[in-house]
């Protein structure tokens, strides 16, 4: 997909801009200054492929509903398609004419495929911030950089954990480093263990008689001890228990004997209390109210007698508020009355003024003498007939005079002889596609010299040393993974070999150590082994078979001996039997180790032999002698790339030698055409310069012919127009005299000199037209004087028939102030009606709730008086009784704490065992008990203690194991050991393998990406970077490096910040060209990326964009104008140089 074109009709501040992209170059280069609209354009591609955003910032200038941009697309398989794009939710795809008619959705896919916005503005915009922000992603793990890195890896992730899974169950089992969670050393662990129990663990009869006896001892005495305890409690809580209960029966007695002070209000029922204060309550009450009512009775009928109340104003209130509602209008009439009167005055004197101007007498009215409409409408229309005419016969005889003059002027001047130039630029424009071609011959030479260079210096570095390149070029050579696979064999001999060297060591190692052992065991007395006692006991069972049989056996008794004290010297013995016997397994299996081992070893030594002959075979025919197999690798790479720089120098050798053939031909060309049109001094001039000079050379030429003859048609022309004007201007005098008789008739109608000018007429027109507004404005002002003047005599005449009826005393006041007044008396008396009527109902309320307030004093004092018939003190009464009810509450509360103390006991046999209680010799017998309690709490301890070590003695003796026990735990010690050591081997062998297997298929699925971004990288750099390494760490994780030219790898954080936006850069491009490849190419959209470039980086970075041309296209916005001509320098005519904005 290529923009053949981008049109913002109307987005952000731009409209009607277009840029136009030549489809021949290779590069288009849209040079703009600041605040030209780039930043708009920049964003207009990505709102134009996927429609504008809900919300846009780019609607500021024009209507979000008008925003329209346009392009043409042209896709890889020749298709095209022209639309354009509205801001809105559907049908925003439009075709490009006027119509607009709505595209299908899905117009876009054949040229986007599955691109969505946010991978288009990612993966194909570019900008200076995103190139610095793309190199500083190079150095983590993440994102869209750390995708590319890690692609090579894809699809080995199974196999890494596998890997990672064998080294780390082989560490889980053995490591140089000793730990607890590794089974071989817990295998050791048990080893020694099982040794330690054959010579400690062995159990003795009086050690376990004196043990269990102690256990015994220990416990008789805890539970002796226990039951002390127990008695000792139970005394010190019943002593604690009576000294608590002691002072709750004395509070209980002195509360029974407070209550017999009582005993005369018995005879009282039980709610006589209650129903003596009800009662006082309510007397209490009924005479608060009674005084109360009285003293707000009182009080209203002294606000009653003191309120004045004018009824005469109350009841024409309602008149008085409706004309006091009509003073504001009486107050701005009387305020406006003088205003308008002087306003129809100055109407009258208008009229006067103006037909005084008219020509009138002094005492004419103009409206009395106006002249009719039709009249001045017709004299308007002929005063507009004369301006047009007269405007006419002006600029007819200003033309007139122009042409004259100028066909005067062109008459005097000599043109010469001409020269017809279009054959001459036909030739000229088919050259120039032929001048951008050879334009590349100078930087073919440089791309020469510099690749000769490069190829000399590489070839040179090479170790081992290659004499003649192209010698080396016809020999055949293995290729990498025939290197890589006889590397992995020799390090895999070469691993074995050691390993089976340091097997056969260690074997060796131990069979002399476990030789000395043997005779450190035997110390010069014989070992019973097994063999001896099963040969005497076969010996004793076949005698002991000859006696059951009847025969004699004379030295049966012998026999039997020999194996009874074999027997007894083993079982005495035991301990050097077993060791003895152990060793001797250890002996015949390390013998045959040894044999394998050293097998082994010859057997790996002849094959590493045989397989380095083989891999120095290999490079036989190419007259080299190989180094290690690694660096081999490497050669063999370094090797293959100058194979590559040396075709890449023949080509450049090729072109470069038919382009000059061409110039020579082109050249010739030339050289007639300009002796043709009388160039002269061509010789030695550049091709380039000799065609600039003949292409303005034949531009003059053809622009004089063509002026000459634009020049002489001009002149026919003007005549024609000159004849034309003369006889007009004699048309025109006459239409003027006949519109002066009209126009002399039309101004004596209105009364104006038929011999009047049109000023003068216009001016008349101009004051009759006046005259109709100002006479209505006049009448209007008189009608309204009258009108204001009847309303106000209204409103007095109504003010003084209020004021004579309702106070007298406002008589000399004016109207306003008099209304005033009265509407103010009028709210006093309608304030002071209302409060006697409120007065009067609070006076009808406070006498009922007096009448009520005295009846619930009778009815109180009636009730006291029937519970009280002796006439006693009530309030004394009630006193003693609420006395005596609070010292029975208190006698149920002791009472209570009594049973909750006392645990269930009822008080008669608390008081029985409180008899004869001390509370002092009590006090002393709880100190001693507790002091008893804490001593057998401290035996008890200790007891405890010790049975517990005694327990945990039992018990180790119980779980010990014998000698004989011990000796298998060590033999199966051993066997465990021995068969995790082959675990082990087996678990290293098999990651070493693995690790291998992957880094050959590492180096035979290279990422194609990463050796194009290496090459590119290299062309950015001007060769000072040869090309882009990937290594893999023990983490397996992969790393980038740079190699310069002379072998040295360089991380990524040693890069320069400008060497390092160049190689995000090369990433980049290598990432769109393969994008290409596999789909519809998309243009990079790129801004102001040089911005951090010194010259020569600028210059590589565009030489390196116009060569992905021919992939995709590169769209550069810059606002640097040495970019622009750089690109023009260096490209040429492959360079698409587009102006943008006010440049």
């Amino acid at each position: 997909m290529r923009f053949a074109r981008i049109n913002l009709l109307r987005y952000g501040a731009l409209t009607e801009t277009a840029l136009t992209f030549r489809p021949d170059a290779a590069l288009h280069v849209v040079y703009g200054p600041n605040e030209a609209g780039k930043s708009s354009a920049l964003s207009a591609f990505s709102d134009l492929l996927f429609g504008f955003p809900d919300r846009t910032d780019q609607g500021f200038f024009h209507d979000a509903k008008d925003l329209r941009i346009a392009a043409e697309l042209t896709g890889r398989d020749g298709r095209s398609l022209a639309f354009r794009r509205r801001k809105g939710r559907k049908n925003t795809l439009l075709a490009d004419d006027d119509k607009e008619a709505a595209l299908s959705d899905d117009a876009l896919v054949p040229f986007l495929g599955g691109l969505d916005r946010l991978v288009f503005e990612r993966a194909f915009g570019l900008n200076s911030e995103r190139l610095r922000k793309g190199a500083d992603e190079m150095l983590e793990a993440g994102g869209e950089i750390g995708s590319l890195l890690f692609s090579a890896a894809s699809g080995m992730m199974g196999l890494t954990k596998l890997r990672r899974s064998l080294e780390e169950d082989a560490d889980a089992v053995y490591a140089p480093r000793r730990a607890s969670n590794r089974s071989f050393y817990q295998a050791l662990d048990r080893h020694e263990e099982a040794r330690r129990a054959e010579r400690d663990n062995e159990l003795k009869s009086a050690d376990w008689k004196r043990l269990v006896g102690a256990i015994t001892n220990a416990e008789t005495d805890l539970e002796t001890l226990r039951k002390t305890r127990e008695e000792t409690r139970r005394e010190l809580e019943r002593l604690r228990t009576l000294g608590k209960l002691a002072p709750l029966i004395a509070e209980i007695d002195g509360e029974i004997a407070a209550l017999c002070a009582f005993d005369d209000l018995e005879a009282l029922p039980a709610s006589f209390a209650q129903t003596l204060a009800e009662a006082m309550d309510k007397a209490r009450l009924a005479a608060v109210a009674e005084e109360k009512a009285t003293e707000e009775l009182a009080g209203l009928k002294s606000a009653l007698a003191a309120l004045f109340v004018d009824e005469a104003l109350l009841r024409e209130a309602a008149a008085v508020t409706a004309r006091f509602s009509e003073m504001g209008a009486y107050q701005q009439t009387s305020r406006d009355l003088p205003r308008i009167a002087a306003e129809a005055d100055g109407f009258d004197q208008n009229l006067i003024e103006l037909g005084r101007r008219l020509g009138l007498e002094k005492d004419v009215d103009p409206a009395s003498v106006q002249p009719p409409e039709t009249a001045l409408a017709r004299l308007r229309k002929l005063l507009e007939e004369g301006k047009a005419l007269e405007s006419e016969r002006v600029g007819d005889a200003r033309r007139l005079a122009e042409e004259r003059d100028y066909l005067r002027s062109q008459t005097r001047k000599d043109t010469g002889a001409l020269i017809d130039t279009g054959r001459l630029s036909e030739r000229l424009s088919a050259c120039r596609p032929e001048l951008g071609d050879l334009a590349r011959i100078e930087s073919l030479s440089v791309q020469r010299d510099r690749l000769a260079e490069t190829l000399m210096e590489n070839s040179a570095r090479l170790r081992p040393e290659v004499r003649d390149l192209n010698v080396l070029a016809a020999a055949p050579m293995p290729d990498e993974a025939t290197i890589m696979r006889h590397r992995d064999r020799l390090a895999q001999l070469e691993g074995e070999l050691r390993d089976a060297g340091k097997t056969l060591a260690q074997v060796d190692a131990e069979r002399a150590e476990l030789a000395q052992q043997l005779l450190a065991l035997e110390g010069g007395v014989e070992i019973v082994t097994r063999e001896d006692i099963a040969a005497a006991r076969s010996t004793r069972d076949a005698a002991l078979a000859d006696l059951r049989r009847g025969k004699t056996v004379p030295d049966l008794e012998r026999q039997v001996a020999v194996a009874d004290d074999l027997a007894d010297r083993a079982l005495t013995d035991a301990d050097r039997v077993s060791r003895h016997m152990s060793l001797r397994l250890r002996a015949r299996e390390l013998q045959a180790a040894q044999e394998r081992a050293a097998l082994q070893h010859e057997v790996l030594t002849e094959r590493l032999a045989a397989e380095k002959n083989e891999y120095r075979g290999l490079f036989a025919e190419c007259g080299v002698t190989p180094l290690a197999p690694d660096v081999m690798v490497e050669w063999r790479r370094d090797v293959e790339r100058l194979l590559k720089e040396r075709i890449r120098l023949q080509a450049v050798e090729d072109e470069r030698a038919a382009l000059k053939r061409r110039e020579a031909a082109l050249r010739s060309v030339l050289e007639d055409m300009a002796a043709t049109i009388g160039l002269m001094d061509c010789d030695g001039l550049l091709l380039s310069v000799l065609h600039r000079e003949l292409e303005q050379k034949v531009a003059a030429l053809s622009e004089r012919f063509l002026k000459a003859r634009a020049r002489e048609d001009e002149l026919r022309k003007t005549e024609e127009r000159i004849e034309a004007l003369e006889a007009r201007a004699v048309e025109m005098d006459a239409r003027y005299a006949a519109f002066r008789a009209r126009f002399a008739e039309a101004c004596h109608a209105i009364g104006l000199d038929e011999h009047a000018e049109p000023v003068v007429a216009e001016t008349a027109l101009d004051l009759w037209r006046e005259v109709p507004g100002l006479v209505s404005e006049r009448d209007n002002r008189r009608r309204r004087v009258t009108g204001m003047r009847r309303d106000l005599g209204t409103f007095e005449a109504g003010v003084a028939t209020l004021v004579d009826a309702l106070a007298p005393d406002l008589k000399r006041l004016s109207a306003d102030a008099a209304i005033s007044l009265l509407q103010e008396r009028a709210g006093e008396a309608k304030a002071a009606g209302e409060r006697q009527r409120d007065l009067r109902q609070a006076l009808a309320t406070a006498e009922a709730a007096g009448e009520r307030a005295s009846q619930a004093v009778a009815e109180a004092s009636e009730r006291l008086a029937a519970l009280m018939p002796e006439g006693g003190d009530a309030a004394a009464i009630a006193t003693r009784l609420q006395e005596r009810e609070r010292l029975r509450m208190r006698l149920a509360e002791s009472r209570a704490r009594l049973a909750l103390q006392a645990e269930g006991r009822a008080e008669i046999d608390v008081r029985a065992a409180l008899k004869g209680f001390d509370r002092v010799a009590a006090g002393l017998d709880i100190e001693r008990l507790e002091a008893d309690d804490n001593a057998a709490l401290e035996q008890f301890g200790d007891l405890n203690v010790r049975l517990a070590d005694l327990r945990r003695e039992r018990e180790v003796l119980e779980q010990g194991v014998g000698a004989e026990r011990a000796a298998l735990e060590r033999l199966s010690a051993e066997v465990e050991a021995k068969d995790l050591a082959r675990q082990w081997v087996v678990l290293k062998l098999a990651a070493g393998l693995l690790n291998a297997t992957m880094d050959g298929y590492r180096e035979k699925q290279a990422d194609p990406v990463m050796r194009r971004a290496g090459d590119l990288f290299s062309e950015i750099t001007g060769g000072r970077f040869r090309r882009l390494v990937q290594l893999y760490d023990e983490n397996d994780a992969l790393q980038l490096l740079a190699e310069r030219a002379g072998g040295e790898q360089v991380p990524l954080t040693g890069l320069s910040e400008g060497t390092g936006d160049q190689l995000y850069l090369a990433l980049r491009l290598a990432f769109i060209e393969d994008f290409a490849r596999r789909n519809e190419p998309v243009p990079l959209i790129a801004d102001d990326i040089f911005q951090t470039f010194d010259e020569e980086r600028t210059a590589a970075g565009l030489l390196t964009l116009a060569d992905t041309g021919k992939a995709f296209q590169t769209i550069l916005f810059t606002h640097q104008k040495s970019v622009a001509d750089a690109a023009k320098r260096l490209l040429g005519e492959r360079a698409d140089v587009i102006a943008f904005g006010a440049v």
